[in-house]
């Protein structure tokens, strides 16, 4: 038979863009929603033993579930299917997000915790595989850049309705995971499992295309270069609000406004992804270094908080470039049979930089004396990141096997 008898591979459109871009947005939904709800849970659970240090366990254990078990989850996707994995990951999502809010149990709630974190690392790994084996590169960077901008429009959408929510009880904010649910249904209704070339090829009569080992240098380039850019990430995420108070912005309120007003640089960042993705992945990563060095050098330095949050604005561009470029460069460096593991990989390094960050700051902190220091510090360290880039003339990828940026 000829290969045009065989009907040509189904092709991703709109539907499955949008699907995979609020599926995106689920994992990082399940530490914001809970992060303004923090004193309404120490109050409800302050007979637990530590309560102090277990209950804000509860809004970072399903980071660390990533970090645990996305590379497993990626090498479930590469061998038994990406579609059927995802449908079940956001089964568990749905499920363990919704738990505490039938269960007035902590240890109830930490199980329920644990799931939406297993969940999480599914969803997490597959979307980012998905839109890779769905999309040829120029339209893929365009859904990343979506993903990007409609992310930080639903952050804050999600972390005022759980303010609203929290003020109704402490278990109502828990009512955010039902969102899972339509998203699983549209899931079932249209995603499709992507086909491999290798099983295109015998379909169609063609010699199959010999496998290929998984590229374990490639991969530790990415998480190695993951981990650095995402600690450096986290320093201004995690640590600005305390900054501020040092420099005598002390109303709650009155922070809550301050970290907000940067915040819109991060859309402005997405868009500036697509913008520069015509001159690759290296020249990208060299703007978020760049980004970084002036935004938190900036800050480090600012006599007070109008002048920190100026260069904090800047830092939030670098925020909002960050992510789908390298989720774009990982992308590249794996092949359909390996882009699974190579995803999990990925994930696992971004989030494990979540702990990393806080402890690396605190040290830092220690060595130099306060908390605007260790900002200086982090900005020196991502400028010399950005000059070894620069001279190392870093480019955008051949090849998936290639281990350049």
């Amino acid at each position: 038979m000829q290969s045009s008898d065989f009907p040509a591979p189904r092709k991703a459109d709109w539907r499955q863009g949008w699907i995979l871009v609020f599926s995106g947005f689920l994992p990082v939904m399940a530490i914001i929603a809970l992060a303004p709800t923090l004193p309404t849970l120490l109050a409800h659970f302050h007979d637990v033993p530590n309560a102090k240090l277990m209950v804000p366990l509860l809004i970072t254990a399903p980071s660390a579930c990533i970090a645990l078990f996305a590379p497993a989850a990626g090498v479930i996707a590469d061998r038994f299917g990406r579609r059927r994995l995802l449908l079940w990951a956001m089964a568990f999502y749905g499920g363990g997000g919704l738990m505490p809010f039938v269960i007035d149990n902590f240890w109830a709630v930490v199980a329920g915790r644990v799931v939406i974190g297993i969940g999480e690392a599914g969803v997490l790994t597959v979307v980012n595989t998905l839109l890779a084996d769905y999309y040829e590169e120029q339209e893929r960077h365009r859904w990343l850049m979506i993903q990007g901008v409609v992310g930080s429009v639903l952050g804050t959408v999600t972390i005022a309705s759980s303010g609203f929510l929290a003020a109704q009880g402490w278990q109502y904010p828990f009512l955010v995971y039902a969102v899972a649910i339509p998203i699983l249904v549209a899931s079932l209704a249209f995603l499709f499992e992507p086909e491999s070339r290798s099983k295109r090829n015998a379909a169609a009569g063609v010699a199959p295309v010999q496998s290929t080992p998984f590229p374990y240098l490639a991969g530790l380039v990415v998480c190695g270069v993951t981990v650095i850019l995402s600690t450096i990430y986290y320093v201004q995420v995690i640590n600005f609000s305390l900054l501020l108070k040092e420099l005598g912005v002390g109303d709650p309120k009155s922070i809550g406004l301050s970290m907000a007003i940067p915040s819109i640089g991060v859309p402005i960042g997405a868009v500036l992804f697509k913008l520069t993705t015509r001159y690759g992945s290296g020249t990208q990563i060299f703007l978020v270094f760049v980004g970084y060095a002036i935004g938190l050098g900036g800050i480090g330095m600012a006599p007070d908080y109008k002048v920190a949050l100026a260069f904090a604005f800047v830092q939030q561009l670098a925020n909002g470039l960050i992510v789908p470029a390298l989720i774009a460069w990982a992308q590249s460096k794996f092949s359909f049979e390996h882009r699974g593991r190579g995803m999990g990989w990925w994930a696992s390094s971004f989030f494990v930089a979540q702990f990393l960050s806080p402890a690396v700051v605190n040290l830092m902190r220690g060595a130099v004396g306060n908390l605007q220091g260790a900002f200086v510090a982090f900005g020196v360290i991502a400028a010399v990141c950005a000059l070894l880039a620069c001279v190392l003339r870093l480019r955008a990828p051949a090849s998936p096997s290639s281990v350049a940026l």
